[in-house]
């Protein structure tokens, strides 16, 4: 069975369980329904008001990289209802093995508590929970996730000044050599920072250090650095540039700020 048949099977018979799922059911009560669809708590960055997201996709990957994923979505006062539909066939496949997958900007929230659903099939099957919105961190604690994956239910909010990022660097290049004139370039514009352990979605700190980041679907954990910035955008993009033009066949470096700009 190809995949793209195995998706229509599997909403097909997602649509035939609400039988299941009688009204006022018992949250401590399990209901066998198989996890098909991750979903990511995320935070969009930006300069005046930061908004959360949520980034959905299949856990299993389709025959074509452009499979997106309907979805409705409505918001009555402080309470937000997500239905997470049906896989979407591209109109001109893109060939290469990828999940579908697709992001639901939910707003920006004070501090405080939400009534959130992230449910299936039309609102069908249903998923309540709580957003919760800390200072440093937002939480989605639910009470049931039928037929959904979430990897990470508390996510760290990115603090602000902060610069992280990679370097790749050519097999043939001398990688100490490059890696310590990093550090000397930065140095004068930047300092170390120890964060709490977690996952802040762009990044992952395990014993005050980030031990991989995340740039779209790729995860590097080789060359990566994440420190407090203390210079000017300009002071940084200055001392970037001079290190790219320096090794220009040998490194490449991709660097991300706090307020959602790149460098």
């Amino acid at each position: 069975m190809t995949r793209h048949y195995y998706y229509i099977f599997i909403f097909l018979f997602l649509a035939l369980l609400p039988a299941c799922q009688p009204e006022n059911t018992d949250p401590n009560v399990n209901i066998a329904i198989s996890d098909e669809l991750q979903v990511e708590l995320w935070e969009i960055l930006d300069a005046s008001q930061r908004m959360l997201e949520l980034r959905i996709t299949t856990l299993e990957e389709l025959d074509c990289e452009n499979y997106s994923i309907s979805f409705s979505f409505n918001q009555l006062g402080n309470n937000t209802v997500i239905s997470i539909n049906n896989i979407l066939p591209p109109h001109e496949c893109i060939p290469g093995l990828a999940p579908a997958s697709n992001q639901i900007e939910i707003g920006h929230f004070s501090e405080g508590e939400y009534p959130i659903q992230l449910n299936l099939k039309n609102n069908e099957i249903v998923n309540l929970g709580l957003l919760k919105v800390k200072p440093r961190f937002y939480e989605l604690a639910m009470e049931s996730d039928y037929g959904i994956f979430i990897p990470w239910k508390l996510l760290k909010t990115v603090p602000e000044d902060l610069i992280w990022g990679y370097l790749n660097i050519e097999d043939a290049a001398d990688e100490n050599s490059i890696l310590e004139e990093f550090s000397n370039r930065l140095a004068p514009w930047t300092e170390e920072i120890g964060l709490s352990q977690g996952e802040y979605g762009y990044f992952n700190v395990e014993g005050g250090t980030a031990i991989s980041i995340k740039d779209q679907q790729e995860t590097i954990n080789e060359n990566i650095f994440l420190l407090k910035q203390t210079g000017s955008q300009d002071e940084l993009k200055t001392a970037l540039d001079d290190l790219r033009s320096e090794f220009s066949n040998q490194v490449s470096i991709k660097a991300f700020l706090s307020d959602g700009s790149f460098l």
